[in-house]
């Protein structure tokens, strides 16, 4: 299982969101390519990066992703208001590793095969951002009727890169990661599944390597030094 550390922009700063709301946001970086760096000094070898002003619609920071791209050595897969097959190009070409599409994904599929079909599966993930077993939406303000699980097959048939699975209800709470249904979903799909949202100890890395998850995304407890990014590697490694 992969370790992925998260970069979220707001603002053009590098923040940590409670649950998705934009109104509760901690500052951690005034820069956010100073966090970026860092999380490459300790051994990140992809970094997660979310536009959240182009998730929520409210603008981009796609300057402050041009420098983290132009100045970090390592993968780096970007999602957040990535809505046009013109915006994965650009972002592809400056340098992204990976592209994920979210609300696009859910209301215009075709955009997602294009997509694989143009930079293949490798650098295309969709983002399956789950409130209540469904699929929300627009920087997770709204919630789709459509089940998580169903779109996730959706996907596969597609012949996605990755599937990034966040349950909101956990995310940046600190209070530990949606184990059955990432399991549920990992057992449901052959695709590669990302968990995200929740981890707050080293152990609960060790309980997603459980559920088969090929990797992790890290963000509010690094951040708030519940452990390292050396440690989590060390500690994923180990299982």
């Amino acid at each position: 299982m992969i370790v992925i550390p998260a970069v979220d922009i707001l603002g053009g700063k590098c923040v940590r969101l409670y649950r998705g709301d934009p109104t509760k946001n901690k500052v951690y970086y005034e820069d956010p390519l100073d966090a970026a760096k860092a999380l490459e000094t300790q051994g990140a070898m992809l970094i997660h990066v979310i536009d959240l002003d182009a998730a929520l619609g409210s603008g981009d920071n796609l300057d402050a992703i041009k420098r983290i791209l132009e100045n970090v050595n390592v993968k780096v897969e970007i999602g957040g208001g990535i809505r046009s097959l013109e915006k994965a190009d650009l972002l592809l070409g400056l340098g992204a590793y990976r592209v994920i599409f979210g609300t696009a994904a859910v209301q215009n599929p075709s955009l997602v095969q294009q997509a694989i079909e143009k930079h293949g599966s490798e650098h295309v993930a969709v983002a399956l951002d789950e409130k209540d077993g469904k699929i929300a939406v627009h920087g997770w303000k709204n919630k789709s009727e459509l089940s998580y699980v169903d779109v996730a097959k959706s996907f596969e048939k597609m012949g996605v890169g990755a599937l990034i699975f966040t349950p909101i209800s956990v995310d940046g709470t600190l209070q530990g990661p949606q184990l059955g249904k990432t399991e549920q979903l990992v057992q449901t799909v052959d695709v590669p599944v990302i968990a995200s949202g929740g981890v707050a100890q080293l152990s609960d890395l060790v309980a997603l390597t459980k559920t088969g998850a090929a990797g992790v995304v890290v963000g509010t407890a690094i951040y708030e030094k519940k452990f390292t990014v050396k440690q989590a590697l060390e500690t994923v490694k180990r299982c």
